[in-house]
Formats: C-alpha cells, structure tokens, sequence
C-alpha cells in the first residue's frame, strides 16, 4: 500500500516537473527573443522570463494534478458504485478527465498566478485557462500518437 502511494507519488512528481522544465525552457527562449528585439541584456532578460514561466506552469500544474488526483479518484469510486463487476483496467485517461483537470488547474493555478504577480487573481485565471487547455490538448495528441505508435510496433513483429 505505501509502495504504491510513492510509487503515485513520484510519477506525479516527474509528471510536474517534465511540464516546468519545458515551461522554463520555453521562457528562456521568449526571454531572449524579448532581450534582442528590445536591446536589454540577454541573460538578465532571458532568465527572468524563464523563472516567471517556471513559477506560473509551477502554480498551474500542481493545481492540475491536484485536481486530477480530485477527479480521478471521485471518478472510480462512482465507477465502482455502478459497475462492481467490471474489473477491466482503463490504460488510457479519458478526455474529459484531462480537459477538466486542465480547466481547473488553469483557473486556480492561473489565479495564484495571478494574485502573486500583478494583484489580480481573475486576470491570471482568464488568461492561463485557455492556455491550460491547449496543453490538456497537446496531452491527449500525444498520448493518441504514442498509442498508435505502440500499435504499429505490436502489429508489425
């Protein structure tokens, strides 16, 4: 039972930072585009922008998983109410799960963000929920072709 809480726990944990890694990156990259096109200097500019986006996916993400974890686990105890003989092991996270989850860590992440940054916590929600379903998106696409990239594996030995 305790193996498999951090064995849980650590995959969400490596789920999280994979996301902040590639935010930070993300915002390395703006920053410096930001530094060259405006004439300010280049390292201070490209990791400030970096540590922003870093901080922002940080409040975002966890949100998403904490309201995944939420989700996921109302979800298979009314799953188990109605279908007690159905024993069939799901491998693949159903949409709506990953899109609501992604709404959500968009409007609380994105609130925390928000209040933090500028004072506002509604302006932050606004505009990093669409954001946060983009990624849901780009999860559920890559999660469909890594399947199908399976599949063809499978299918041809």
């Amino acid at each position: 039972m305790t193996s498999k809480l951090i064995d849980d726990g650590l995959a969400m944990l490596d789920h999280l930072a994979a996301r902040v890694s590639a935010s930070a990156l993300t915002g390395l990259g703006c920053g410096a585009a930001y530094a060259t096109y405006k004439g300010f200097p280049i390292p201070k500019t490209s990791l400030s922008a970096s540590l922003s986006c870093a901080l922002v996916s940080t409040a975002c993400f966890s949100m998403e998983r904490l309201a995944f974890g939420v989700i996921t686990r109302v979800t298979e105890q009314l799953n188990n109410e109605d279908n007690s003989e159905s024993s069939a092991i799901k491998l693949t996270t159903p949409p709506n799960v990953v899109y609501a989850s992604h709404a959500l860590g968009g409007c609380f992440g994105g609130g925390i963000a928000g209040f933090l940054f500028q004072g506002h916590p509604f302006a932050g929600a606004f505009l990093l929920t669409p954001l946060m379903l983009c990624a849901g998106k780009m999860e559920l696409k890559l999660e469909e072709y890594k399947t199908e990239r399976l599949r063809q594996l499978v299918v041809k030995d």
